[in-house]
């Protein structure tokens, strides 16, 4: 109930679910204790980011791609990048909606960047690009759109950066998560099930 009331992707009320009974079946069959340590080295490679980062997995619906899609900057040649972008759905979505923009997605969990490279090798047409990097090296001053899922803990750090290295008339999108005592100056409702927002700062 808390997972559904908080509009967390379903995939944390499996886990929820899930957990418990992985814990009675363990008591149960009196299984070995490395096993715990290759549970917890699994869960480790997805997500990696949420104990040093406060950033949990989060995947965005094709709802929101679609809205993303409309918030898109207008001019051809601009430079878009998803800061933490998990298996890298938003990113080809976006880099094939619009083929005239350069999208690059970044992204440290392990199992997230493997998955995400190899779909670009496969599926991502010439504009799209995946990197192993940490966000706070990347230089955004270079971006024209920037658009992060991340979690609370980060955004205001996040914003900070982002007034400091983004261009004039750039822009800021985050999704869900606002920047406490800097309030978006346009927030687009999505219409989804978990009731996204999308909050939209542009850079003077």
């Amino acid at each position: 109930m808390i997972t559904y009331h908080r509009g967390l992707p379903r995939w944390w009320l499996i886990i929820q679910l899930v957990l418990p009974a992985g814990v009675a079946a363990a008591m149960l069959f009196n299984l070995p204790s490395w096993i715990y340590l290759a549970a917890f080295f699994v869960i480790w490679l997805f997500y990696s980011n949420a104990s040093g980062e406060g950033v949990p997995l989060y995947l965005s619906n094709q709802k929101t791609w679609t809205a993303l899609a409309e918030l898109l900057p207008e001019a051809s040649g601009s430079r878009c990048i998803d800061l933490g972008s998990g298996l890298g759905g938003t990113t080809l979505f976006l880099a094939n909606h619009r083929p005239d923009v350069t999208f690059e997605a970044v992204e440290t969990a392990p199992v997230p960047f493997v998955s995400s490279w190899l779909r670009y090798k496969l599926f991502a047409p010439a504009n799209c690009t995946v990197r192993y990097a940490n966000i706070w090296q990347m230089d955004l001053s270079g971006y024209d759109w920037v658009y992060c899922f991340l979690s609370p803990q980060p955004m205001p750090r996040l914003y900070a950066k982002a007034v400091d290295e983004m261009k004039s008339g750039s822009r800021l999108v985050s999704n869900s998560f606002d920047v406490p005592g800097h309030e978006a100056e346009e927030v687009v409702e999505v219409g989804d099930s978990r009731k996204t927002r999308l909050l939209i700062w542009q850079m003077d």
